[in-house]
């Protein structure tokens, strides 16, 4: 496999972690009834933005844009996952110390924060990689790279769906629908 080859798989592989993220989160909402806040929503957007940005990359090539889309999805959903954190570190007195249920010790927000972090790791990994790559003129994605991309297409608009479902078109409630 060239190298050029290798890192498009990477790519595609670094959709379907980030896919499964929010699969994992579909089955908090949908399995367990644990509706998500309106920073896990936020959080959620960060996700989506870099899977956009890692799609980009897959179809149209390794460029500067796609990993800025990637990069600032990731510190916008790290800055929520962080805020979430922080929330949650000094509970008022008599009030639940989290929200949701915890996953390996660690609440969704708080694997946020490190899949957030993983991602901005990742991509300055890709970008220094890519200095070296020469520019490549026409590419054909894999039929693997498709299905990640097909598959991503469908989960981000599921997601769509599934916050407008829960929100409408207003704000979204903390706890439960709005009255």
């Amino acid at each position: 496999m060239r190298n050029s080859q290798l890192l498009y798989t990477a790519n595609s592989v670094c959709v379907l972690i980030m896919s499964s993220v929010l699969l994992g989160a579909f089955y908090f909402q949908f399995g367990l009834q644990e509706n998500p806040c309106p920073l896990c929503l936020l959080q959620r957007m960060g996700m989506l933005g870099v899977i956009v940005g890692l799609s980009l990359n897959t179809y149209f090539g390794f460029k500067s844009e796609h990993v800025a889309v990637v990069l600032i999805s990731a510190l916008a959903g790290v800055t929520f996952s962080i805020r979430q954190v922080l929330l949650h570190i000094c509970p008022v007195l008599g009030e639940p110390t989290g929200y949701g249920m915890p996953i390996l010790g660690m609440h969704l927000y708080s694997w946020g924060v490190v899949i957030f972090g993983a991602s901005i790791l990742g991509v300055a990994l890709f970008s220094f990689v890519l200095e070296n790559e020469p520019p490549e003129t026409s590419r054909t994605p894999s039929v693997f790279e498709k299905r990640a991309f097909y598959f991503a297409s469908f989960l981000c608009f599921a997601n769509i769906i599934a916050t407008l479902a829960e929100c409408h078109l207003g704000p979204c409630c903390e706890n439960g629908p709005c009255l």
